[in-house]
């Protein structure tokens, strides 16, 4: 625990609680500022969630992957961090969140609303007919580009002040054998391949 202290992570206290709240498609975050350096969430039927927390110069300083099933509630005690900004990121198939955390003095912070949210894209292949479908409410130019196992573009398409893009791929009529799907939006990049034969 001290060399974990020394090289600056942080220590974690892990309490765990469970409750059902199946019908969510998400996670749904709760955050709160405690006494001192500590700060505490709890994630709403989290499933598959990975949380990170980063620094200024996007070093990870902390990564935890939760597979629970319920209510999932996290205490992290920031002494060990210096004074500064930091991100708590959290991500699930679906999306993507980032909450602000500031240590300062002797407390830290986080913010109780993210500071950004991204909606990952989703595909599905249902015989051959791949359906990308993205919801964009800032309205962001969205890229989409298809390349095959070559690396050839197969398709490229930019969609401009759309709150949402749904297409369809027919792959039955190509020669490749995988198709990767690319999606730019959000300074972010989203790949998905697959395997066409």
């Amino acid at each position: 625990m001290k060399n974990f202290l020394k090289t600056g992570l942080m220590a974690v206290a892990f309490l765990t609680a469970f409750g059902a709240n199946a019908n969510e498609k998400d996670f749904s975050l709760k955050v709160k500022s405690e006494k001192g350096k500590t700060v505490s969430f709890s994630i709403n039927d989290p499933k598959n969630v990975s949380l990170s927390i980063v620094g200024n110069d996007n070093e990870t300083l902390f990564a935890e992957k939760i597979t629970k099933d319920g209510i999932v509630s996290r205490t992290y005690n920031l002494s060990a961090f210096p004074e500064g900004n930091y991100i708590l990121e959290v991500e699930t198939n679906a999306k993507m969140a980032q909450y602000a955390i500031q240590v300062s003095g002797n407390s830290a912070t986080i913010s109780e609303v993210a500071i950004a949210e991204i909606l990952k894209p989703t595909f599905v292949n249902e015989d051959g007919i791949v359906s990308l479908d993205l919801t964009n409410s800032d309205k962001s130019p969205i890229e989409v580009q298809l390349i095959d196992e070559n690396n050839n573009e197969v398709y490229r398409q930019v969609f401009t002040g759309r709150t949402s893009v749904s297409k369809k791929f027919d792959t039955n009529k190509t020669t490749a054998s995988e198709l990767t799907f690319v999606v730019r939006y959000k300074n972010q990049i989203f790949a998905e391949t697959i395997a066409v034969r």
